[in-house]
């Protein structure tokens, strides 16, 4: 009843006011929310709106407008009727102007052909991410990480074949996607060209010697039943922007606990600098389906068809999402970045507010930031924590004489909150850099900081306690190793050596463990670990004997 009411209104409205006064508005970003792909832009403005119908143009927008992610609201006496998205070639109009219909036509076929190329692009991104989350479920199953109660050598053999041969496939689709992709964007880069340069040809043709810039606008129709002034707020979803995480992970000794920076690499291409403008960062993904979805019948002894319902054809839209878990606009006035100072100096992350629900995280940026239109990326600090950490000396002398310093991460997992690239650093150096992935089954991830040249660690052969001994077929060979460990640090260490027993696949051969100093040790790897206090300028000593059985004709070599 209320919408007829509505519509009543509108319709006598109409009637009541022929005219339709149109008001071209400018306007810049008010706020900006980023997701991991595309981003939403808020514009407001304020008005005055005569009595009757207003066409108000907010012009000088982005050139990747999704056109069905488009919303307008305000406050004032009037109704919002209809919102369009037009893009306005100047040359062109000129053209209609001059009773020339041929760039009208091509105009039409250019713009469908761009329609239908954007439609793919789409399709290409979900089928994208169905084959991320895929892959990202067969990399944490339990069994390829020895994790199953009842895995065994077999299984696990088996596990990882399977899991090679799907991870193959995987790849393989999302290569043959990312062509796909690339020969869309070359395609609509063609067809933006071929815009721009009809437009020249008119306006050579019209003698102006300049070209005017399209014009990408969204019209919103208003009307009132009187003059007054309102406010209007325009979001829209655009594509050519995104942003992904990235970690710096610092130690300044080994008696502090690991810094973790938390900061987003952003990036936009949208044609329209961004000045001075508030940012919210969103783990949201307004391409992504959030229906619930369904399970198909299942026939053992068949391949399991996959049924689509009503429910799961009807995708939502970005528009749909936009307005999911959005903050509203706060009348706050925000502190700017101060510069930079010797001493006390504040950094970005302290205006960062986290806000926090079932389905995505936003990162509230109190500062405003300028992120110019050129597609590079652009850094911002979201937020710093403190990372218990414990730190620990670790060699496997077997490889090298050096002894590595590393910083071991406890309760990692719930400081990182999505996957991306860590750069480390070392008392002010860089040391190099690592990956970080949430949802781990490892309680601890481990750092390395470089080498500690202050120890020192030899692995050598004790030849007077190896021996070889003839049983009838077969040959007894001993072998006798001596790891010796040195401190020159001020300090006590806590380091872990690393070396390995042999394994035999053939029956024929047994190998006998005689000595291993109280290492632990793994049956199915053959790794060997020792975890050893060293006090300061102390050493230490660990004698690794070994005994291998076999036949006469098989030749035994180890080290």
């Amino acid at each position: 009843m209320k919408t007829l009411m509505i519509l009543a209104i509108c319709l006598t409205m109409v009637k009541t006011y022929a005219t339709d006064t149109e008001k071209n508005i400018k306007s810049k970003p008010e706020k900006i929310i980023v997701y991991m792909q595309g981003a939403q832009v808020h514009r407001m403005s304020t008005v005055n709106l005569v009595a009757g119908q207003n066409t108000l143009i907010f012009s000088g927008l982005e050139n990747c407008i999704n056109t069905s992610a488009i919303q307008a609201s305000g406050n004032g006496n009037f109704i919002i009727a209809d919102i369009q998205h037009e893009v306005h070639y100047p040359e062109f109009d000129k053209a209609k102007l001059n009773g020339d219909v041929r760039y009208k036509k091509l105009l039409k076929h250019v713009n469908d052909s761009l329609q239908e190329i954007n439609y793919l692009l789409e399709e290409i991104s979900a089928k994208s991410e169905a084959l991320a989350t895929e892959k990202n479920v067969l990399l944490n199953y339990s069994l390829y990480r020895g994790q199953s109660k009842r895995d065994s050598i077999a299984s696990l053999k088996d596990g990882l074949s399977y899991l090679r041969e799907k991870l193959y496939n995987i790849n393989s689709e999302q290569l043959k996607l990312k062509r796909e992709r690339e020969k869309l964007e070359v395609k609509k880069t063609i067809l933006n060209e071929r815009i721009v340069n009809v437009s020249n040809e008119l306006a050579n043709q019209n003698n102006s010697g300049e070209v005017e810039k399209v014009d990408y606008r969204i019209l919103v129709h208003v009307i009132a039943d009187q003059s007054s002034q309102a406010s209007i707020n325009i979001n829209y979803y655009i594509t050519n922007a995104g942003w992904t995480p990235s970690y710096d992970l610092r130690a300044m000794s080994n008696e502090q606990n690991v810094k973790l920076t938390y900061k987003a690499q952003i990036h936009q291409n949208s044609g329209i600098d961004w000045g001075n403008v508030k940012l919210v960062l969103s783990t949201a993904n307004p391409n992504r389906s959030y229906n619930l979805p369904d399970l198909s019948p299942w026939y053992l002894g068949y391949t399991n068809h996959a049924y689509k319902t009503k429910k799961q054809l009807n995708q939502p839209t970005p528009s749909s999402m936009s307005a999911a878990g959005r903050s509203e606009d706060s009348k706050a006035d925000y502190a700017t970045l101060e510069q930079e100072e010797v001493v006390m100096a504040k950094n970005a992350y302290d205006y960062t507010t986290v806000s926090e629900n079932v389905i995505e995280t936003e990162y509230e940026i109190k500062l405003n930031y300028n992120i110019p239109s050129d597609g590079k990326q652009h850094f911002a600090a979201i937020m710093v924590k403190d990372l218990k950490t414990t730190y620990r000396y670790k060699a496997i002398p077997k490889l090298n004489n050096n002894v590595y310093l590393t910083a071991v991460l406890a309760d990692w997992e719930d400081a990182i909150t999505m996957s991306g690239e860590a750069s480390i650093y070392y008392d002010g150096s860089y040391v190099g850099a690592t990956s970080l992935a949430p949802g781990g089954t490892e309680d601890t991830i481990q750092l390395s900081l470089g080498i500690d040249k202050n120890i020192a660690i030899k692995r050598q052969k004790i030849k007077d306690k190896c021996s070889q001994k003839i049983l009838d077929n077969d040959i007894l060979h001993q072998y006798t190793f001596e790891i010796t460990m040195k401190n020159s640090r001020a300090s006590k260490i806590e380091i872990e050596v690393i070396d390995q027993l042999p394994l035999a696949h053939d029956k024929t051969v047994t190998i006998d463990r005689k000595e291993i100093s109280g290492a632990k040790y793994d049956e199915v790897t053959g790794i060997l670990k020792w975890r050893s206090t060293i006090q300061a300028k102390d050493s230490k000593k660990l004698t690794l004997m070994y005994q291998i059985k076999a036949p006469k004709h098989m030749a035994v070599a180890c080290n």
